[in-house]
């Protein structure tokens, strides 16, 4: 079971690519984003080795668990809430940007609405489904579109308007100092570990997890392309008035004998399921903390469809409030909450595992 904490680990990575962590990095990149970038390599994978090899002390055990376990109701359950709400709203923040990019380059005539009815009944279904089973989606999505995603970092970086004097100007302003919110963007790449405190259940007894010195390796390789690569087409200028770089970078793409000829189409279909098996991920974690405060209705099927309903239908309402800024600034703001509250998360389960081994 352990490549499926590598397939989280990856799908986190790229779902990074297309929503609001590249577009930060964007709109600082004058102003401390490449540092802010080679800082959160060690920064983020730090936080990963010293969470996955604290949770490995509790072999079998999700955190509400291990939580259950170590520390009193009054500090548990508050924990608890705390950390579901940051995974639903995850989940949320991703399907209403999916929403509205599908109406702004897919089809402008459907109501942005109906698309977000559609996604939370996909997710919701797949959400309330048994955990291994949720990482057997995974695996089947990440194996149909990885492929295809390298072909497409492949075709930008080979591609005649990719202009790497402006990635060197960028480059150049490497000692300028970053900001928390370059920072929390940069280390949004690393985070998909975090959801061990529910798959760690099914990730076997062993207490090490091998290979984890590759993921820097490939967490440098995705920051470096999503940051760098829609400077290379747009320049260090025009890069930033694109709400979304990354599509407006896939469609400067073409595939001249292809049966699709603009990249985008495929970008898009391959982003849309990217994103979709990341949403149901983080819904799955967020019902399993509900599930561990209410243990009376645990085992029964119908409470699980009251919590995603309640979860879909908060989702539906909040698709009314955003347009593209305010969704904008909400994405920075839970990103800057998120980078905290993983640094917090981390430690707990540091001390944690240090209690137990004591």
């Amino acid at each position: 079971m352990y490549r499926y904490f590598y397939y989280l680990v990856f799908l986190n990575m790229l779902a990074n690519i297309i929503l609001f962590a590249p577009r930060v990095l964007i709109s600082h990149r004058f102003e401390g984003s490449t540092m802010a970038m080679l800082l959160s390599i060690p920064i983020g994978s730090t936080l990963l080795i010293v969470f996955v090899n604290s949770i490995r002390k509790f072999p079998g055990l999700g955190l509400p668990e291990i939580l259950k376990n170590h520390m009193p109701n009054w500090i548990r359950i508050p924990f608890i809430i705390y950390f579901l709400s940051i995974w639903f709203v995850a989940g949320m923040i991703t399907v209403i940007s999916f929403s509205e990019i599908t109406k702004k380059y897919i089809n402008p005539d459907i109501s942005s609405m109906v698309i977000a009815f559609a996604f939370i009944c996909i997710i919701g279904l797949i959400a309330r489904l048994r955990s291994d089973t949720i990482l057997y989606s995974m695996e089947i999505l990440i194996i149909m579109n990885v492929p295809f995603v390298l072909w497409v970092l492949y075709k930008a970086v080979t591609n005649n308007s990719m202009n790497y004097d402006a990635c060197m100007e960028i480059v150049s302003h490497v000692w300028n100092v970053p900001t928390w919110d370059t920072f929390a963007a940069g280390t949004y790449i690393f985070t998909g570990y975090t959801n061990l405190v529910i798959f760690n259940r099914l990730m076997g007894t062993a207490k090490k997890m091998p290979f984890l010195w590759t993921i820097p390796i490939v967490g440098t390789c995705v920051l470096a392309t999503s940051f760098l690569i829609p400077v290379g087409f747009h320049g260090t200028m025009n890069v930033n008035a694109y709400i979304y770089p990354w599509i407006s970078t896939s469609d400067s793409m073409r595939v001249e004998f292809g049966l699709v000829e603009r990249v985008l189409f495929i970008f898009m279909y391959l982003y849309t399921n990217i994103s979709l098996a990341g949403s149901f991920i983080h819904w799955h974690v967020c019902l399993e903390f509900i599930k561990e405060l209410m243990p009376r209705k645990k085992d029964k099927s119908y409470f699980s469809w009251i919590v995603i309903g309640v979860m879909g239908l908060t989702t539906y309402l909040f698709s009314y409030l955003f347009n593209d800024q305010t969704l904008y600034q909400t994405g920075v703001y839970f990103l800057n909450i998120r980078f905290a509250s993983e640094i917090a998360l981390v430690i707990t389960m540091f001390m944690l595992a240090r209690r137990k081994k004591q």
